[in-house]
């Protein structure tokens, strides 16, 4: 099964490599789909919806991270921002909870990715639909995201 965020790197020719993952819902977290896929955690992405009024941006960060909403602030240059509620992803973004993925998101005024990302050559992130992911180069999305890199992540104690 083709995805629609397959088709769209398809599209801009950006390379990747299918991974499936069977998990049931209930019991769906970023560090279950690592386990799934025997993946490290740092290298496996989650994609988070984040409101500033009516504006909606894109934050992806290690699914072991936890997002930091101050720092988000600072680096979308906005005053505070709030996480998208999971009853508001699909109409805002395109996406369910558990298969958001920073390809092809409906509305945002900006992709932003962690800064740990550049740790990693290859990363995973959903392919936009339950049970499958895409471990992709993660210079070639970020160029085709058109992503910025900041520090995005709660300091580890």
């Amino acid at each position: 099964m083709k995805t629609n965020a397959m088709r769209i790197l398809d599209s801009g020719k950006v390379k990747y490599e299918v991974l499936e993952y069977d998990l049931d819902k209930d019991l769906f977290s970023g560090e279950a789909v690592s386990d799934l896929l025997g993946l490290d955690y740092s290298q496996c992405y989650k994609t988070l919806a984040l409101k500033h009024d009516h504006d909606v941006y894109i934050c992806v960060i290690s699914v072991k991270d936890e997002l930091d909403l101050k720092k988000c602030a600072k680096a979308l240059n906005v005053k505070n921002v709030e996480m998208v509620h999971v009853k508001d992803l699909l109409k805002l973004v395109g996406y369910e909870r558990g298969s958001v993925t920073p390809v092809g998101v409906k509305k945002n005024k900006g992709i932003y990715f962690d800064d740990e990302v550049m740790n990693h050559e290859t990363i995973e992130i959903s392919g936009g639909a339950y049970g499958i992911g895409l471990k992709v180069n993660r210079d070639e999305l970020l160029k085709y995201l058109k992503a910025q890199v900041k520090e995005l992540v709660k300091d580890e104690l």
